[in-house]
C-alpha cells in the first residue's frame, strides 16, 4: 500500500472512533476518554493521539481496535478500504449532518469574532464547555467542508452564515430537528443558571388561526434577519449567544 493510500484508510478509521467516541460521551455525560480505552484494550494516552491525529494508525492496530469494537473482520477492513469519489461525497454529506446537528459547530464560527478569541482546541473547548475532542473533531469537519480555514496565528470564519449546499432534503430535515432539540435544551440551562441580565426568555400565549403560520413564519424569519443585523454592527463581541424563537400550538383541535 502506498503512504498517501495508508494515510487515507488512517484517516477514514479515525474518524469513525472519533465518532463512535462522541456518540457514548451523548449517552451517557460520564463517559471518558478512559473508559473508552479501557473498552477498546488501549492506554488514554495512545488512544487520544490516535484521535488527534498525533499518531498513525497502522493496519494492526486498526483490526485490533475494531474488533474490540465487536466488528467482523471484513467490516474492519471494508472501512479501511481506499475511499473514491463516491465514498469522499458520502462523508461531505455526513459531515454537513453533523454539523447542522450539533450547536457547538456554528458556536465555533462565532467564537472567532469575539475579541477575547484565541486560535487554540484547549481555548475553543473551555469556552464552549465541550471536551477536547469534540472541539478537534469539530474544528477538522468544518474544515474539510470549506466553513473554516486554520492558519498559524488566526482562524478565519469562510461560512457567512451560510451551510453547505446540495444536502439531501430528508438528512437537512433530521438534522435540524437534532439541532432544535439541542438549542433548547441550552435553553432551559440558561434559564436556571444564567442570570436575568444577561438573557431574555419572554412568552406570549394567543389565539389564532393555523392558516396565518406561513405568514408568521415570514416575519419570524425576517425579524430574525433584523435583529442580527443590528447586533452584529458591533465590531467587539465578547460573547457567542443563541437566537430561538418558538410559536407552537398548546391546544389539541379536531384538525390538529
Amino acid at each position: 500500500m502506498q503512504e498517501n493510500e495508508a494515510q487515507k484508510v488512517a484517516g477514514d478509521f479515525r474518524e469513525f472512533l472519533q465518532q463512535e467516541f462522541i456518540d457514548r460521551c451523548r449517552k451517557n455525560s460520564r463517559y471518558s476518554l478512559r473508559s473508552f480505552a479501557r473498552s477498546l484494550k488501549i492506554q488514554p494516552s495512545p488512544l487520544s493521539a490516535i484521535l488527534r491525529g498525533k499518531r498513525p494508525i497502522t493496519e494492526k492496530t486498526r483490526t485490533r481496535l475494531a474488533l474490540a469494537l465487536g466488528m467482523k473482520p471484513e467490516e474492519a477492513e471494508r472501512l479501511g478500504a481506499t475511499k473514491n469519489q463516491a465514498s469522499e461525497d458520502i462523508r461531505i454529506s455526513v459531515d454537513a449532518h453533523s454539523i447542522i446537528s450539533d450547536w457547538y459547530h456554528f458556536a465555533i464560527l462565532e467564537l472567532i469574532r469575539v475579541k477575547s478569541f484565541q486560535p487554540k482546541i484547549e481555548y475553543v473547548a473551555k469556552a464552549l464547555g465541550i471536551s477536547r475532542t469534540e472541539t478537534q473533531i469539530a474544528v477538522e469537519r468544518l474544515e474539510r467542508v470549506g466553513l473554516l480555514k486554520r492558519e498559524k496565528n488566526r482562524w478565519i470564519d469562510l461560512a457567512s452564515h451560510s451551510i453547505a449546499t446540495n444536502i439531501q432534503p430528508n438528512l437537512t430535515s433530521e438534522s435540524l430537528r437534532k439541532l432544535q432539540r439541542q438549542v433548547l435544551e441550552k435553553s432551559l440551562i440558561a434559564l436556571d443558571h444564567v442570570a436575568i441580565d444577561y438573557r431574555d426568555h419572554t412568552t406570549m400565549t394567543l389565539a389564532i388561526n393555523p392558516k396565518d403560520l406561513p405568514a408568521a413564519r415570514v416575519l419570524i424569519r425576517n425579524f430574525r434577519r433584523e435583529l442580527t443585523a443590528f447586533l452584529e454592527k458591533n465590531s467587539k463581541p465578547t460573547h457567542v449567544y443563541n437566537i430561538s424563537i418558538s410559536l407552537y400550538p398548546i391546544s389539541k383541535t379536531e384538525d390538529l
